[in-house]
């Protein structure tokens, strides 16, 4: 790539539509969180969930911190502590139960299932936020579970991580409840850099009680579950703000495509013909979910007051 080119990029990506830029974000973040669970399932025989989810949020803390600390000593204080709190536990529960899954599922597989997690905000929007929901909502939402179902192998290869899998993206609905329930005001980078500083105080001991001493390459991919999770993150934030949330939310299923190509290529993992029938229900509800709470949106923004 020539000077010339390198220079005129930023204004080619400003030339950009805001969708456009919006569904690049996605589409790296997609791969980053991809990356992450292929190191995280390489390392999985040899280190314990709770060592590599302590990596996770020690290496997020780091990158975290510099975004943070922009408006100085007064805009690193926070007044919901007890949100942030809420928010570490979930999270390390979804990252310790995903670092387990994914370490004993097909990549594809494991991918499949973390898509189960607009089915369980569902739920814990019905239970948390009173927000009932309409019949096309539930309707699309068992038909998801039934996805789960038939991923889940009936023909009675029945894989218990895949429930481990599923408490993961259940963990994670309950981090967007936190999320929710959070006010406006607060900043995303104060949120990541206190979940991530919280979740390492709490997982400083049990890591320590299954700590295994890296070596030199290990280290570096340790390091690098935390670097990816935390493009995964920042990634996220920044597509969402670039275009409309109906528009990008298909672009996120390309981790399916990530995952069964880089399950096939480093793990000779070859997708069967349950899986791939149960990821099309799954991510077919919850694409129906998405577009559906959004034209609802839309119409309630178009009634006049």
């Amino acid at each position: 790539m020539s000077a010339a080119s390198l220079f005129s990029f930023p204004r080619f990506w400003k030339g950009l539509a805001p969708n456009a830029r919006g569904a690049a974000w996605i589409l790296l973040g997609a791969l980053s969180l991809v990356f992450m669970h292929t190191v995280s399932k390489a390392l999985g025989k040899r280190y314990d969930p709770l060592q590599m989810a302590l990596f996770r949020c020690f290496i997020s803390m780091l990158l975290v911190f510099p975004l943070a600390a922009q408006g100085g000593s007064s805009g690193l204080r926070t007044r919901y502590l007890k949100m942030h709190l809420g928010r570490s536990l979930f999270g390390l529960a979804s990252s310790v139960t995903a670092f387990y899954a994914v370490s004993r599922l097909p990549l594809a597989d494991f991918t499949t299932m973390s898509f189960t997690l607009p089915l369980f905000i569902t739920l814990l929007a019905a239970l948390t936020l009173g927000e009932r929901g309409t019949w096309q909502r539930w309707l699309a939402t068992l038909i998801g579970f039934a996805g789960v179902v038939v991923t889940a192998r009936p023909g009675g290869d029945f894989q218990p991580a895949a429930l481990v899998a599923l408490s993961s993206a259940f963990f994670g609905g309950c981090v967007i409840m936190v999320v929710k329930k959070t006010p406006i005001t607060e900043s995303a980078w104060v949120m990541l850099l206190y979940s991530n500083a919280i979740s390492c105080a709490l997982m400083l001991l049990p890591a320590l009680s299954v700590w295994r001493m890296p070596g030199g390459i290990d280290l570096l991919l340790l390091a690098l579950i935390g670097v990816f999770g935390m493009i995964s993150q920042v990634t996220f934030i920044f597509g969402m703000r670039e275009g409309d949330a109906s528009a990008l939310a298909p672009f996120d299923y390309m981790r399916l495509v990530y995952a069964a190509v880089i399950g096939w290529v480093l793990f000779a993992e070859i997708p069967d013909q349950w899986s791939l029938l149960g990821s099309a229900i799954i991510i077919g509800s919850t694409f129906y979910i998405g577009r559906h709470e959004n034209r609802l949106v839309r119409e309630k923004e178009a009634i006049p007051l």
